[in-house]
């Protein structure tokens, strides 16, 4: 869950991963670094926000994807 603004205009927000904790940063508007991950998931049906790269590419593995 971030707690860091959501900010319009693709700009760039310091989260903290929903899993772990570590802090990164997330982009809005299609220019985050998750979007050039080879697999997309779904949103989880939790109050879980972003997850940092180790965190969602784990996701991902124990997924199948």
């Amino acid at each position: 869950m971030g707690d860091a603004p959501v900010q319009a205009g693709g700009q760039q927000r310091r989260i903290a991963c929903a899993r772990r904790g570590v802090s990164f940063e997330c982009g809005l508007g299609g220019e985050c670094w998750c979007a050039a991950e080879p697999f997309r998931l779904p949103v989880a049906d939790t109050a879980e926000d972003c997850l940092c790269p180790a965190c969602l590419r784990a996701a991902a593995a124990a997924q199948g994807i």
